[in-house]
C-alpha cells in the first residue's frame, strides 16, 4: 500500500492518493500531480532558501511473503527549474563604500556535474543599489507592508538611484563563481538578480551598517581555512586606519587576540579554532564610536586523531572465524569498538558513531555559545556584531545599538514550521542472533595496529563496525564504518512473536530462502517438544505433522506454516531443520509462553535483629493465593542481606517496574545512586563494582535528563514541547544535581540557570508559584499547594553551602513564609512533612514544633507512627500508598536533622520492610525519598558485628540456607522457593548468630476473572477510574481499540497528576504506524514488547478517549484476553484494570490463516506427488507415529 500526499504551500493544495501494487523486487508507480499556477520567479527565489514550497510525501507499507510488514516514508521535492542558483559566503549587512564580496553556485537539480556545454556559458548578474531602505517604512491605518513585498516586480523598482549594473560570470567546473561589487557611499539597499537559462535567484539586503559618522570596516578572507595553516585576511576601511584589534572566539572561548597595524595580515590557526571560529575586528574612533566587523570561519578537518578498521574478508557465513584489524595514529591509544546489526541502525536518525555526528555536536555547542536572538537580519549595528560572536561588551566607548525594527515580509519562520553451493552435510544449528555483536574496549599499547579474532554470529545480515580512539596527544578519533556481510545461499528464517499466552495457537512460520542457481526439494523438520503440541489445521485436534516437504525455486522463497499450541509456561524451544541435496540449514529460537490473566506480586520482609544475649530467632511467614489464581502461575523466591540498603543496591537499575519516559521519571535512574554512593563513602566501603555501576547509571541518566531542559534553563516533563517549565521538577532536578556533583561532573551553568529560573518565580511573600503543570498529585495540594511547593524548592536551595550563601535573601524569605504556616494550619499531612523537613534543613526554631504536630497526627500501629490514606479510594495492595512512604521518609530526615535518631529507628525499620522485590517502592518520588532516608540511617549499622546463618524450612524440610558475615553482608543472596501447595506458601525462618539481616519472601502469580470492559451505567465504588474499551476487529489484519477513561468523583480530586495508560496488545499484534495520535492529554507513546504505553498529562472527571490502531504481525488464533490498566503515576494504588479480547480472533479457525485451501499448513498433501501417504518414503514421520503409538499404548495400559 502506497499513500501519496501532494502539497503546495503557496497555492494551499493538499491532495491525497492511495495505490496498491504487487511488487516483485521493484515496481514503478506513476501518478499525476495537479497543475499549479506558478507565482513569479522573484517570489519563488526569495523563499527557496527556506525549503521547497511544493513536494510529495510518500508512505509505503509493504507486506512480504513471510507476512512481515515494513514501513518507510520519504519526501520528494518538486523542482520547477533544471538549474539551481545559490548565493554563498556573503555578508548579511551592507556597508557603503566597501567592497561587497560573495560567491554564486550553479548546480543542476539532481546535483550531477556540469557538462562542457554548460561550463561554456555564463551567469548574468543584475545589480541594483538604492538610497532607500524599507527600514524607514512606517505603519499607518491605510497601508499594509505585505502586499508591497509580494509584488511581481522587484521591490523598490521606482526609486533606484544608480543604474542597473550587469556582470557576466563565466561558469566554472565546480559551479562556484566569486564576484565583487563596489558599493556606493549612500547605498541602503542592495538587490542582486542572477539568471542562467531558466533559473533565477535573487539576493536582497536591506540593512546598512549603523554608524553615526559613516565609518566602516569590512573583513575579507584571502585563503581557505585549514588547521595549522595561516589564515590570510584583509581589512578594508572607509577611513585612514592605523591600527585595529582582533578577537577570535570558538566554542565560547577566546582562542586568539591581538592588535594589527596593517590592512593585510594573517592569523595562525590551530585545533582550538575548530569546528567554527568567529574572527572579530574592531576600532575605536577618537570620539569614542566603535566600528567593527565579524567573519565566521568554518573548518572541515576537526579531529586530529585517525583510526581505521578493516575486516579480513568482505563476506562471511555464520560461525566463520574473521579478523577485525585496527590502525591508530599513536601508540598507547584507548580504543573502543562497536559492531552492530545494520538493521538496528536508524538511518533517519543517523545514530551511528561517525565523524559527521561529532562535527554536528561540536557545531551545535559552538552556536549555543553565541546569542541566537541576534539573527542575521538584526546585524545592523556594532553591538549586535559583538553579540554574534558571543562577546559581551563592557565599555565606556560608544558601540552603537539600534532597537528592533519591523522586517517588511511575512515571516519565513512560520513557513518553515509548516514544512517541516554446499554439498549435503549435517547443518550447524544457528541459535545466536544478537543485535549488538561486539562491544569492546582495549588499549593499543605497544604499536599503532592490532587485530582481533571473532566468530561470526548466526544472523544473516550486514554487521557494521565503528571505532573510537582516544590518545594523550591527538585526542579523539573516529573511524569510517566497516561492513561485513553475512550470507548463505540457502537458509531458514523463522517468524516468531516475542511471547504467547498459554493456550493460544501459533502458526509457526518457516520461510525457506533459495538464492542458489538450482531449484531445491527441501525436507523441513520441526523438532517435537513436551512444551507444545502440533495441531491439525482442519479440526484443531492433536497432529503429528512436524515434517513437511517443499519445492523452493531458484532465487525464490517458500513459506510453510506449522500450527502449534503452547501447553507449558516458560521459554519453549523452536528447532527447525531444513535439508536438501545441495544445502541445509538449522535454526533454533525460543518463544516465551506466559500464563493467562494479570500478574500480581506480594513481598513480605522480616527485620531479623538479635536482642542482647539472644542467639536464635524464629519467625513464620505465609501467603494464601486467591481463589482465582491461574494454575501453574505461582512462583516464589527468598532472599537475605545484611545491610539496610542491600535490597536496593542489588537492583539499582530496576528499582520499580514502571516506564520512565519523562523528565521526572528518568531520575529514578539517577537519584538512588547518589544515596548509595554517599552511604558507601560514609561507611568507607571499597566495592568498586557497585561504585562503578552507580556512577555509570548516573552518567547515562544525567545525559538523558538534559534533553528535558528548556531553553530558559528550567526543566519540565517533556522539555520544550511543554508550554512552560515546572517549578517542582526544576527544584527536584536541581537538588539531585547538587547532591551528585561530588561523584560525577555536573555542568555548573545548568544548575545556575535552573536556580535563576526558580528564583524568578518567587513571590514577594517568599512563596514560589508554579507556571507549569505539577505532575505529582500530592504536590498539587489544594489550599496547601503553595506551601508544599515552597518547601520543596527550599529543600533544593538548602542542599549546597554555596547556594545557601549566594541566595541567602531568597532562602530567608522562603523560611519566613514557611515558619508562619503551621500556626495558620496546614491540613495536608504531606505538605506538613515537607515543611517540617525544609525548616529542619534551614535550622529554623519552628522545625521541632512542626515535627511534633506531624507526630501527633500519626496513627500508631504496632508501635510505628503511620500516616495512612483513606483505604476506600485506592486499589487493594499490600504496600502503603506512595504518599505514606514519602511522609515517613521526610519525618525520618527531619528527625536526623533534629538529632532525634533514636526516636526514628522504629519508623526506619518499618520503612525498610515496605520495599518491593526489586528494592524500590511505588513510584519515583517515594523510592527516591525513602532510599535517601534509609541511606542515612544505614550508616549507623555495624557490619563488623554481623555473623549469622538463616535456615528456611518448608513443609518437606529445609529449603535454603544463607550465611551472612562482615565480608558478604552487602551481597543479596537469593534462591527460588519451590511451591509445595497450590493454595498457599508457608515457611519457617530460623536465624542463628549475631547482628541483623533483612529476609524477604516474594510471591508471584496471575489472577483470572478480571473485569472486562463495562457499560457506562455500571458503578464500582472501589475503583479510581472509569475505563471502557471498545474493540473493532472487523478488518482482516487489524484491530482498533477505542479506549475511554475518566477520574471517578470518589477520589476527592478534580484531576490527577501524570497518569499512565498501559495497554496490553493481543498476541501477534503490534502498534500500527501512527497508531496513536498525540494531543493535549496523550503527550508521549512508548511501545515495549507486547504493550503500548500512553503518558497522559492528567486525567480529570471529564471523560476523554483515545483510539489505538494495531496490526497483525504474527498469525495467532485462540487469542487470550489482554489487559489494560490506567493508574496515577505518583500514586500507583489509584488504578483501574480491565481486560479485552477479539472474539473474531479467539474463535478463528486455523485454516483461515493458512492460505487458499489451507495449503500452507499441509492439509493438501504436498509431500507426495501422487497424493498418497507412504510411511516408507517418510521415515521421520514413521518414527513420530511409532513414538506416539508407544505413548498411547502405555496410557491405555
Amino acid at each position: 500500500m502506497m499513500s501519496v500526499t501532494y502539497f503546495h504551500f503557496f497555492n494551499g493544495l493538499n491532495k491525497h492518493y492511495q495505490l496498491k501494487e504487487t511488487i516483485d523486487g521493484s515496481a514503478a508507480i506513476t501518478f499525476d500531480v495537479p497543475h499549479s499556477k506558478r507565482l513569479s520567479d522573484h517570489t519563488y527565489s526569495y523563499y527557496d532558501e527556506y525549503g521547497p514550497s511544493e513536494y510529495v510525501d510518500i508512505s509505503v507499507n509493504v507486506t512480504d511473503v513471510t507476512g512481515l510488514t515494513y514501513n518507510s516514508s520519504a519526501r520528494v521535492s518538486i523542482v520547477m527549474n533544471k538549474y539551481n542558483l545559490e548565493f554563498l559566503q556573503h555578508p548579511q549587512i551592507i556597508k557603503p563604500s566597501m567592497t561587497f564580496t560573495a560567491q554564486l553556485k550553479l548546480s543542476t537539480y539532481d546535483s550531477r556535474p556540469l557538462t562542457a556545454e554548460e561550463q561554456s556559458g555564463s551567469v548574468r548578474l543584475a545589480v541594483t543599489q538604492s538610497k532607500f531602505s524599507p527600514w524607514t517604512w512606517t505603519w499607518d491605518n491605510n497601508e499594509s507592508l505585505a502586499p508591497r513585498m509580494m509584488n511581481d516586480t522587484p521591490s523598490f523598482s521606482s526609486i533606484y538611484d544608480i543604474p542597473v549594473e550587469n556582470i557576466d560570470l563565466p561558469v566554472t567546473a565546480d559551479g562556484v563563481m566569486s564576484f565583487q561589487i563596489h558599493l556606493s557611499d549612500s547605498v541602503a539597499t542592495l538587490n542582486i538578480e542572477a539568471r542562467f537559462k531558466d533559473a533565477v535567484q535573487g539576493l536582497q539586503l536591506y540593512r546598512s551598517y549603523s554608524s553615526p559618522s559613516s565609518s566602516y570596516i569590512q573583513l575579507h578572507r584571502d585563503s581557505e581555512p585549514q588547521v595549522g595553516q595561516p589564515l590570510y585576511l584583509t581589512l578594508e576601511s572607509s577611513f585612514n586606519l592605523a591600527e585595529f584589534h582582533y578577537l577570535v572566539m570558538s566554542r565560547g572561548r577566546v582562542v586568539d587576540a591581538g592588535t594589527v597595524h596593517s590592512s593585510s595580515f594573517s592569523l595562525n590557526t590551530n585545533h582550538s579554532w575548530t569546528p567554527e571560529a568567529c574572527v572579530l575586528v574592531y576600532h575605536t574612533l577618537p570620539d569614542g564610536e566603535i566600528v567593527n566587523d565579524a567573519l565566521q570561519v568554518t573548518f572541515t578537518q576537526v579531529l586530529r586523531n585517525t583510526v581505521s578498521l578493516s575486516w579480513s574478508q568482505d563476506h562471511a557465513k555464520p560461525a566463520d572465524s574473521v579478523f577485525l584489524s585496527v590502525s591508530v595514529s599513536e601508540a598507547g591509544s584507548l580504543l573502543g569498538i562497536l559492531v552492530v546489526d545494520k538493521a538496528a541502525l536508524d538511518s533517519s536518525k543517523d545514530n551511528g558513531i561517525t565523524e559527521k555526528t561529532v562535527l554536528e555536536e561540536f557545531m551545535s555547542y559552538s552556536r549555543e555559545m553565541t546569542h541566537t536572538d541576534y539573527s542575521s537580519m538584526k546585524m545592523g549595528d556594532p553591538y549586535s556584531i559583538f553579540m554574534t560572536c558571543g562577546v559581551t561588551v563592557l565599555t565606556d566607548a560608544m558601540p552603537n545599538q539600534e532597537i528592533d525594527q519591523f522586517f517588511p515580509a511575512f515571516r519565513a519562520d512560520v513557513y518553515r514550521n509548516q514544512l517541516d553451493s554446499e554439498a549435503f552435510q549435517e547443518p550447524r544449528k544457528r541459535k545466536d542472533f544478537p543485535e549488538t555483536w561486539i562491544w569492546l574496549d582495549a588499549n593499543v599499547s605497544n604499536s599503532v595496529s592490532d587485530s582481533f579474532q571473532f566468530t561470526v554470529p548466526d544472523s544473516l545480515t550486514s554487521w557494521v563496525a565503528f571505532a573510537i580512539v582516544m590518545s594523550e596527544n591527538l585526542g579523539l578519533g573516529i573511524s569510517a564504518p566497516a561492513e561485513l556481510i553475512v550470507f548463505r545461499d540457502f537458509f531458514v528464517s523463522l517468524n516468531l512473536p516475542a511471547f504467547l499466552i498459554r493456550g493460544e495457537l501459533l502458526l509457526l512460520e518457516v520461510n525457506l530462502f533459495n538464492y542458489m542457481d538450482v531449484d531445491l526439494e527441501v525436507m523441513v523438520v520441526v523438532a517435537e517438544s513436551w512444551m507444545f503440541e502440533f495441531v491439525s489445521p482442519d479440526n484443531g485436534g492433536f497432529s503429528l505433522d512436524n515434517v513437511r516437504k517443499a519445492s523452493v525455486l531458484s532465487n525464490n522463497i517458500t513459506t510453510l506454516l506449522f500450527p502449534i499450541r503452547a501447553t507449558a509456561l516458560g521459554e519453549i524451544p523452536i528447532s527447525v531443520k531444513a535439508t536438501s541435496v545441495y544445502s541445509s540449514d538449522w535454526v533454533y529460537k525460543t518463544v516465551l509462553v506466559k500464563p493467562e490473566g494479570l500478574e500480581q506480586s506480594f513481598t513480605q520482609t522480616l527485620f531479623l535483629e538479635f536482642q542482647l544475649n539472644q542467639k536464635t530467632l524464629t519467625r513464620t511467614m505465609s501467603f494464601s493465593f486467591p481463589p482465582n489464581v491461574v494454575p501453574d502461575s505461582q512462583r516464589a523466591s527468598i532472599s537475605a542481606v545484611g545491610d539496610i540498603l542491600g535490597p536496593s543496591i542489588d537492583n539499582l537499575d530496576s528499582l520499580i517496574e514502571m516506564p520512565y519516559g519523562c523528565g521526572e521519571q528518568n531520575m529514578i535512574h539517577f537519584a538512588p545512586n547518589i544515596y548509595v554512593l554517599q552511604y558507601m563513602r560514609s561507611t568507607k566501603q571499597s566495592d568498586e563494582q557497585t561504585r562503578n555501576k552507580a556512577m555509570s547509571s548516573m552518567m547515562e541518566a544525567y545525559e538523558r535528563e538534559l534533553s528535558y531542559q528548556r531553553i530558559d534553563g528550567s526543566f519540565s516533563a517533556f522539555g520544550d514541547s511543554d508550554n512552560s517549565g515546572s517549578t517542582w521538577l526544576s527544584a527536584f532536578v536541581l537538588r539531585c544535581f547538587l547532591q551528585a556533583q561530588d561523584f560525577i561532573s555536573i555542568d555548573r551553568m545548568v544548575m545556575q540557570r535552573m536556580a535563576y529560573w526558580l528564583l524568578a518565580h518567587q513571590n514577594s511573600d517568599g512563596s514560589f508559584n508554579e507556571p507549569g503543570r505539577v505532575i505529582h498529585t500530592e504536590l498539587q495540594g489544594g489550599l496547601d499547594g503553595p506551601v508544599s511547593l515552597t518547601a520543596y524548592v527550599l529543600i533544593a536551595l538548602l542542599e549546597d553551602a554555596e547556594y545557601r550563601s549566594a541566595y541567602e535573601g531568597s532562602i530567608s524569605s522562603a523560611v519566613s513564609y514557611l515558619t508562619s504556616r503551621p500556626s495558620q494550619g496546614i491540613s495536608s499531612n504531606y505538605s506538613l512533612s515537607l515543611v517540617t523537613y525544609a525548616l529542619s534543613l534551614a535550622n529554623s526554631t519552628a522545625a521541632p514544633s512542626a515535627l511534633t504536630e506531624l507526630l501527633n497526627r500519626a496513627l500508631i500501629v504496632d508501635g510505628v507512627p503511620t500516616w495512612r490514606s483513606p483505604a476506600n479510594v485506592l486499589y487493594n495492595s499490600w504496600q502503603p500508598s506512595s504518599s505514606d512512604i514519602e511522609i515517613s521518609a521526610y519525618v525520618l530526615l527531619a528527625m536526623h536533622r533534629l538529632r532525634l535518631m533514636d526516636e526514628g529507628f522504629t519508623l526506619m525499620k518499618w520503612l525498610s520492610k515496605q520495599r518491593n522485590h526489586q528494592g524500590g517502592y511505588g513510584s519515583t518520588q517515594d523510592t527516591v525519598m525513602a532510599l535517601h532516608a534509609l541511606s542515612i540511617y544505614a550508616t549507623f549499622s555495624s557490619a563488623e558485628s554481623i555473623d549469622l546463618s538463616i535456615t528456611v524450612n518448608g513443609a518437606s524440610g529445609a529449603a535454603a540456607t544463607f550465611n551472612i558475615d562482615r565480608y558478604n553482608y552487602l551481597l543479596q543472596q537469593s534462591q527460588d522457593l519451590p511451591i509445595e501447595a497450590e493454595e498457599e506458601v508457608d515457611i519457617e525462618v530460623v536465624a542463628e548468630g549475631k547482628g541483623f539481616a533483612l529476609f524477604q519472601l516474594s510471591v508471584f502469580y496471575n489472577v483470572m476473572n478480571l473485569r472486562t470492559s463495562l457499560r457506562r451505567r455500571d458503578m464500582h465504588t472501589n475503583e479510581a477510574f472509569d475505563l471502557y474499551i471498545d474493540v473493532m476487529d472487523n478488518e482482516e489484519f487489524s484491530v482498533n481499540l477505542y479506549i475511554c477513561f475518566r477520574l471517578r468523583e470518589n477520589q476527592g480530586l478534580r484531576q490527577t497528576g501524570m497518569a499512565i495508560l498501559d495497554v496490553g496488545l493481543l498476541s501477534g499484534f503490534s502498534l500500527a504506524q501512527n497508531g496513536v495520535q498525540l494531543d493535549d492529554i496523550v503527550r508521549r507513546v512508548e511501545t515495549p514488547s507486547g504493550r503500548v504505553i500512553l503518558y497522559l498529562d492528567t486525567v480529570t472527571t471529564v471523560e476523554r478517549c483515545s483510539e489505538i490502531s494495531t496490526i497483525q504481525e504474527f498469525k495467532v488464533t485462540n487469542i487470550q484476553d489482554a489487559v489494560v490498566m490506567i493508574y496515577d503515576y505518583y500514586e500507583t494504588q489509584r488504578r483501574t484494570v480491565r481486560s479485552y479480547t477479539s472474539e473474531t480472533r479467539r474463535d478463528m479457525s486455523v485454516c483461515s490463516l493458512c492460505g487458499p485451501d489451507c495449503a500452507q499448513c499441509g492439509v493438501q498433501d504436498i509431500w507426495l506427488t501422487d497424493r498418497t501417504t507412504s510411511i516408507n518414503q517418510h521415515p521421520l514421520l514413521a518414527l513420530s507415529l511409532t513414538t506416539a503409538l508407544i505413548i498411547l499404548l502405555s496410557i491405555y495400559n
